[in-house]
């Protein structure tokens, strides 16, 4: 039986638990090895993509299978968790194999409780991965791998007034191809820092205060144009556990991007973080996120002033079918370059399950992209056929 946790560390372990294509109510199962517990997990997935290279003139349509196992080994110790996860995805397109790819996820990482007031979760990350055509300003298919260490503690008794987080984390980016010819001045390092505060204003509702900074380090400085830069944030928010029937999290602040060489304008604006779920009754559930922030973009412009809003309607019809219905619409604006994209995305799934540990679906993804840069636009739709299961 594991411990309390945090809820920023029940985050990362529902993360940990799943793998990247298997959904929150698939439950797979664990066996015992001696002192460890094994959770393995298998998603096979078939389907056609109408535009697999996200091209805004002729399209590559194509078949393609992804294969995604993973696999959990967790040491439980005097009431801590220790352990390790693999997750792989791999990609093969019957009509364009430069597509091809095989993507790696490694985690090791150690959940402690050293008191009632005191817990902490570290985790360490390895991952190799890829971007694909054209999803950034790269006309192939690009390789990277990216090492990671984070680090948070919660301090504060279960149903304290008052409860404090604290988060720390070291990202390593690399490319491991070139084929774009420019891949190397998206190398970057970066260190990120936060503190929460939390204050209990009601039995499931407390309110909080956050602050956080990060650091922005590229290997390559461009002339004219050095991206090194830093990130505050300051917000205030309130979170609820269980009122009537929602739960969910809603803050704001602002944010300030400053860059080391000066040669790149400065920028000051509101963010926001919203998630909410509304359950009106016990098999349907309306999950929508609402959020504006900042993101790196490298080569391009200075960074990007991000807006997205997701909606996604999942029912449960019977005990065994359950279908889900998705929306999403978000933008980028790229600070000191004149481009605007605007992006919008929309799904239907329907999945059948035979067991909480094996269940089989059908899915329809449909996503678009337009932008004042007018080589950069595109659509697409991907149909699917998927299996998941566990021992």
């Amino acid at each position: 039986m594991w411990c309390k946790y945090s809820a920023i560390s029940v985050a990362v372990l529902g993360v940990l638990m799943t793998g990247s294509s298997v959904a929150a109510e698939f439950e797979p199962l664990s066996v015992k090895a001696g002192a460890f517990d094994v959770t393995p997990a298998l998603a096979l997935t078939v389907g056609r993509d109408s535009n697999v290279g996200l091209s805004n003139g002729a399209k590559t349509s194509t078949n393609f299978t992804l294969l995604n196992p993973s696999v959990i080994i967790g040491l439980p110790v005097h009431g801590q968790m220790y352990g390790a996860k693999y997750s792989g995805l791999f990609g093969r397109y019957t009509g364009s194999r430069t597509d091809n790819y095989n993507d790696h996820n490694f985690d090791l990482f150690a959940d402690n409780v050293w008191s009632s007031r005191l817990n902490t979760l570290v985790k360490v990350d390895y991952l190799k991965g890829h971007d694909s055509r054209n999803a950034l300003l790269f006309k192939n298919k690009e390789l990277w791998h990216a090492t990671g260490l984070s680090a948070m503690g919660h301090y504060g008794v279960e149903g304290a007034q008052g409860q404090f987080e604290l988060a720390a984390g070291k990202m390593s980016k690399r490319y491991d191809s070139n084929n774009s010819g420019f891949t190397p001045i998206y190398d970057h390092d970066r260190t990120d820092l936060s503190g929460t505060f939390f204050y209990r204003v009601a039995p499931a509702t407390r309110m909080f205060v956050e602050a956080s900074h990060s650091k922005f380090n590229y290997v390559i400085a461009l002339p004219g144009k050095n991206l090194d830069s830093s990130q505050q944030s300051y917000m205030v928010g309130v979170k609820w556990d269980a009122t009537a029937k929602t739960t969910g999290s809603v803050k704001f602040g602002t944010t300030k991007k400053s860059f080391d060489s000066g040669l790149l304008p400065s920028g000051s604006f509101a963010v926001w973080d919203a998630k909410v779920t509304w359950a009106p009754k016990t098999y349907s559930r309306l999950d929508a996120s609402l959020k504006q922030g900042a993101n790196e973009y490298g080569g391009l412009g200075s960074f990007m002033q991000t807006r997205d809003a997701d909606f996604n309607w999942m029912h449960d019809w019977t005990s065994y079918v359950t279908s889900t219905l998705s929306f999403g619409d978000g933008s980028d604006n790229f600070q000191a370059a004149t481009r605007v994209d605007k992006r919008q995305h929309y799904g239907a799934r329907v999945t059948y399950g035979f067991r909480t540990w094996l269940r089989a679906g059908v899915e329809y993804q449909h996503s678009k992209r337009t932008s004042t840069d007018p080589l950069v636009g595109y659509t697409k739709g991907v149909t699917m056929l998927t299996l998941e299961g566990s021992l």
